[in-house]
């Protein structure tokens, strides 16, 4: 049996922040910019909304979103947390662990103030038979959520 291996999500903005502040924005402020009301697990837990997404500073820590009802749903555990530079979690959002795939946020100075931020969401193959169709579904998300969340908190460039 052969796996197909399937092109990696990238996204790139070019923000109004030193990279430093803009891991800040992405890494502490994320529950600020992150669409609470459509990209969750909430939607799996019948009846509730999430309220606020937590990323614990740390490598080994947790990525989840918090339940109005105070119940947390696990998103993944962070696998780089360098402040400034990288910011990388094994996504999981409540499959098995060995369908995870894997997102990373990487911040480039471009000026004292001004940097480049790159997402980049990988190992699809992972997923078995639905990988193909969980990227290009991801694809357009991350565009909300990245693309749009993100860089409107963070400003465009």
């Amino acid at each position: 049996m052969s796996v197909v291996e399937i092109a990696p999500i990238v996204k790139s903005i070019d923000v109004r922040r030193s990279a430093a502040d803009a891991f800040r924005i992405f890494t502490q402020e994320i529950s600020a910019w992150w669409p609470l009301a459509t990209h969750t697990r909430a939607k799996t837990a019948e009846g509730q909304k999430a309220v606020r997404v937590t990323i614990e500073p740390r490598v080994g820590g947790r990525m989840f979103e918090t339940l109005q009802d105070g119940s947390e749903l696990f998103w993944g555990e962070v696998s780089a947390y360098e402040p400034g530079v990288l910011f990388a979690v094994q996504w999981t959002l409540g499959r098995p662990s060995a369908q995870r795939t894997d997102v990373s946020v990487r911040f480039e100075p471009l000026s004292a103030d001004t940097c480049r931020v790159t997402l980049t969401h990988e190992n699809w193959e992972r997923m078995g038979e639905e990988g193909a169709s969980l990227r290009d579904a991801y694809n357009g998300g991350w565009v909300a959520v990245f693309e749009h969340g993100f860089g409107a908190r963070a400003g465009l460039v």
